[in-house]
């Protein structure tokens, strides 16, 4: 099995392409750049990979008082919801904060950068990443432990402890914590060959315990689906 290169290693490789990467991402889900910039941010709330799927989904919004709207990108198999732009990021941010309150939906602020080239491809695989990743969210705050682990590889390695105890110690947290609400926001993405590595700032509460602080997944495209196989915390 091929290695997975580390955090650095990635940034390294990817650190002239990821403007590339990202401005991609944004073009596979039919953003311009002058869209991002001279309209505002877009809050991203789903893929699906049904159009009719993604239809219901938007009639749901609609009946809540928001304007949401579907992206299909030529080259990309998801059909992408999302409302937007906003004028700012702290109004995407506070868009994020009342679907989440008020309707129990989360959501992601897309990030931009300032120079972007003039054409770049689509990039399917970061689509799948952030649809995984808004369902990871999901089972972590539902306390569905099975299928919150089931987005870890059986390859993942925690940097405290081996794999099966790390398992142990998160079923442990699961049985004893209630009220768990995560919100997320200045995420970046990177990718490189067959991994793809995501950084965000990830605030945590529960009926225990809070906290806030910087969180890496390194995922990984093993066939049938993208699974964490890195993971890194740091307290802000």
């Amino acid at each position: 099995m091929t290695p997975i290169p580390g955090p650095s290693k990635i940034n390294n490789f990817c650190k002239k392409v990821f403007v590339l990467i990202l401005i991609g991402w944004l073009l596979s889900f039919g953003i311009t750049f002058a869209d991002t910039i001279d309209n505002g941010w877009v809050v991203q709330l789903g893929s699906f990979k049904k159009q009719e799927n993604a239809q219901d989904f938007i009639k749901k919004i609609k009946k809540k008082g928001y304007t949401p709207f579907i992206v299909g990108g030529e080259e990309s198999d998801w059909y992408k919801t999302r409302i937007g732009p906003y004028p700012s990021k702290e109004e995407a941010d506070q868009v994020v904060l009342d679907l989440k309150m008020a309707q129990g939906i989360t959501a992601i602020v897309l990030v931009s950068d300032e120079n972007p080239p003039d054409l770049v491809e689509p990039i399917d695989s970061v689509d799948v990443v952030v649809s995984q990743f808004l369902i990871w969210i999901k089972a972590w705050e539902a306390q569905k432990i099975n299928s919150y682990l089931s987005f870890y590889s059986k390859d993942f390695k925690d940097s405290k402890r081996p794999r099966k105890s790390w398992e142990a110690q998160r079923r442990k947290v699961f049985g004893s914590s209630s009220g768990v609400s995560i919100e997320v926001s200045d995420i970046q993405i990177l990718r490189a060959d067959d991994a793809v590595e995501m950084s965000f700032i990830q605030s945590y509460k529960s009926d225990r315990i809070s906290d806030v602080g910087k969180k890496v997944l390194i995922w990984k495209n093993e066939g049938d689906r993208w699974k964490i196989v890195k993971e890194s915390w740091e307290a802000s």
